[in-house]
């Protein structure tokens, strides 16, 4: 070792607490006692609770009588459709129809508001008989302002 650790040594031995100090540091350490948390058994009991409620609606749920099987499950060579496939009855196939308005829906995706703006204030004036649907009466209120009649 060298010289200042030995000295270092030596000064550390030599640095001592007065005895009352250490009295006064026990005293206290001795006065803290651990915390009693009632609330750890209430959240416990809340945690258990939602744990089951949370396991007798997985058990309960549709899913296990619509004959829900995992890949791994369900046999290889089965002739059978999946019975998920055929749980709900087969609906009519939507109509297309050509939407009126898709010219003035694009021009407004587009950003150019001034035919929208124009229909719009026809609207307000009553000279027109059609009606903006709500989403671009909508964008017509943001965007468009009512310009005074002469």
């Amino acid at each position: 070792m060298s010289v200042w650790e030995h000295r270092y040594r030596d000064a550390a031995a030599e640095i001592t607490s007065p005895g009352a100090l250490d009295e006064k540091i026990l005293l206290r350490a001795r006065q803290f006692k651990p915390v009693r948390r009632e609330s750890n058994r209430v959240l416990s009991g809340v945690a258990s609770s939602c744990a089951a409620l949370a396991v007798i609606v997985l058990l309960i749920h549709p899913a296990q009588y619509l004959g829900a099987l995992t890949p791994s499950q369900r046999p290889a060579d089965s002739a059978q459709a999946s019975p998920l496939m055929n749980w709900q009855q087969p609906g009519r196939e939507p109509l297309a129809a050509a939407d009126p308005w898709f010219a003035l829906r694009s021009e407004v995706k587009a950003g150019n508001y001034r035919s929208l703006c124009q229909h719009w204030r026809r609207q307000q004036r009553g000279s027109t008989s059609e009606k903006l649907p709500r989403d671009l009466e909508n964008e017509a209120r943001d965007h468009c302002r009512i310009l005074p009649t002469h």
